[in-house]
């Protein structure tokens, strides 16, 4: 230090610098030291903070706190009013002044700027007359390793001590924490925003009261209403209701919405704790629904491929039966028992395509009471087909009330599919067993039997994932389809294992779930 002292007086020497006059500094222009203050707004309020702390712990002694920035521009100063009657007003030591070499003469902020590191300056060490009864004291501050100014002490002589630089050091070094934390989190909070704005989730923050306090572009696009600058979640259905689910305790967790507008979306809604309100999640599922109805519905097509054959041969027998009393009608042979035949031969026909078309028709959810002993009576004429050409013999066993709450048309497609993978899991003339009785007091259970091989024990617990199948031309989709209409659609379970006689295939639907 004292080399570093010995070559700057020389250089102020040599630059013919009066060390027994005062300074005349530069001062950079208003415009200029605002834009400093703008930039440093956030610094100088955490130092304020700490300097304040700073000068009332060390109440008594006088002493003078400047800041500056990385060029040594003087921004700041509190303290003790003694030293602003003496030495700061003989300098004009004043916002905006800027310490140099040349005006400056050995400055510790110049030091500590140059050398990096803290700086004592005492008495003599000054250049200039005027500055020999003082001790300087400066150190640099530091945020996230890039120098950004300086903050110094300056008292009398009389009161200098080695444990004042010591306490700056320390109150310095509590200031760049600080800063570096709140850099760090408005870094952090950029990147969240950043995030939230190109997120594909939706996001809804909202208070304990239910006020919206932020929505990102995603939100705002499945949700209209909160474009329109709705200011409370209780203006938004369903959102209103769920909320008071959450407040009141419930998990809301992956719940399917439909939001009505322009185009029909569909979310699953999500509700999180934050920040004493809540945080609520949108994830839009649309093309998911739409693919997955699409699946479903070329499974079921791929269904009815196979059935035509057995509904062709079906509906064959009552044509022949039609065909020969009209026949005879021809002949002039009519009799008045011919009619309600007839009528019963139409009726069946109509029957067998109508319950072709519903099954052809698309997706549409539609609960309702329904018993599952009749829907298995109204597919018993495809069941038949698919059972018909490898004489199956296939036994039914009812127990108890068979009704439940459910879709009674994405359940048939449900059982004819089970069906036909037992028909095509056993041999000729194989057995399938359908029992249908209650699981428990809230529950139906529907298990389908068969005598065949059963499942393989290494794709057993893989079954209903997409392309896990037992057929070699399979895709797994089938059975799927079957999943989500029992797990997702109904809220049921699917059980696939194996017992002594063959694959066993459960059904446990609940009876009122709606």
């Amino acid at each position: 230090m004292d080399k570093y002292i010995a070559e700057v007086k020389a250089r102020c020497k040599k630059l013919g610098l009066d060390p027994n006059e005062v300074p005349s500094f530069t001062r950079v222009t208003e415009y200029e030291l605002t834009r400093i203050e703008e930039k440093y707004h956030t610094t100088l309020s955490v130092i304020r903070l700490f300097i304040r702390k700073f000068l009332k712990k060390t109440k008594g002694t006088p002493l003078l706190v400047t800041v500056t920035d990385n060029l040594g521009t003087f921004i700041e100063y509190l303290g003790d009013e003694s030293l602003e009657q003496t030495i700061v007003h003989q300098i004009g030591m004043q916002k905006g002044i800027q310490f140099t070499e040349n005006k400056a003469g050995v400055s510790s902020v110049l030091a500590a700027i140059e050398l990096e590191k803290p700086i004592q300056l005492l008495g003599a060490d000054h250049y200039h007359s005027f500055l020999q009864t003082a001790a300087c004291y400066s150190v640099p501050l530091y945020v996230n390793h890039k120098l950004i100014g300086t903050i110094s002490v300056m008292t009398f002589l009389d009161y200098a001590h080695p444990m004042i630089l010591t306490t700056l050091e320390t109150v310095v070094d509590s200031i760049a924490s600080e800063l570096d934390l709140r850099e760090q989190n408005h870094y952090l909070d950029k990147m969240n925003q950043m995030m939230l704005e190109q997120s594909t989730t939706g996001y809804i923050v909202i208070d304990n009261d239910g006020t919206i306090m932020n929505v990102n572009p995603k939100a705002k696009s499945i949700l209209p209403k909160v474009q329109l600058n709705s200011n409370s979640i209780y203006e938004i259905e369903p959102f209103n209701h769920l909320y008071n689910h959450f407040k009141s305790g419930q998990k809301i967790r992956s719940y399917e919405v439909m939001i009505h507008h322009s185009s029909n979306i569909v979310c699953l809604v999500d509700y999180f704790p934050f920040l004493g309100g809540g945080l609520i999640q949108l994830q839009d599922i649309t093309e998911y629904k739409k693919t997955e109805a699409y699946i479903q519905d070329a499974e079921k097509l791929s269904i009815l491929g196979q059935l035509a054959a057995g509904i062709a041969h079906e509906i064959k027998n009552p044509l022949t039966t039609l065909k020969g009393f009209i026949q005879l009608i021809q002949e002039k042979n009519y009799n008045e028992s011919f009619t309600p035949i007839m009528i019963k031969e139409i009726e069946r026909i109509n029957q067998i395509t109508n319950e072709f078309l519903d099954l052809s028709r698309p997706t549409v959810l539609s609960k309702e009471a329904y018993d599952i002993q009749k829907i298995f009576q109204e597919l018993e004429v495809f069941l038949s087909s698919l059972a018909l050409p490898k004489n199956i013999e296939f036994s039914q066993t009812y127990h108890g009330n068979t009704n439940i709450y459910c879709d009674s048309n994405q359940l048939k497609q449900v059982f004819i599919n089970i069906f036909k993978n037992c028909v095509e899991a056993v041999d000729h003339n194989g057995k399938v067993h359908l029992t249908v009785r209650p699981y428990d007091s809230h529950n139906l259970l529907i298990r389908f039997e068969d005598n065949g091989e059963g499942f393989p024990k290494h794709i057993l617990n893989k079954m209903g994932q997409p392309f896990v199948t037992t057929k070699k031309h399979g895709h797994g989709l089938g059975v799927m389809v079957c999943k989500r209409i029992v797990e997702t659609v109904h809220f049921g379970q699917l059980r696939m294992y194996n017992n002594d006689n063959g694959a066993v295939i459960d059904v446990v639907l609940p009876r009122n779930h709606k």
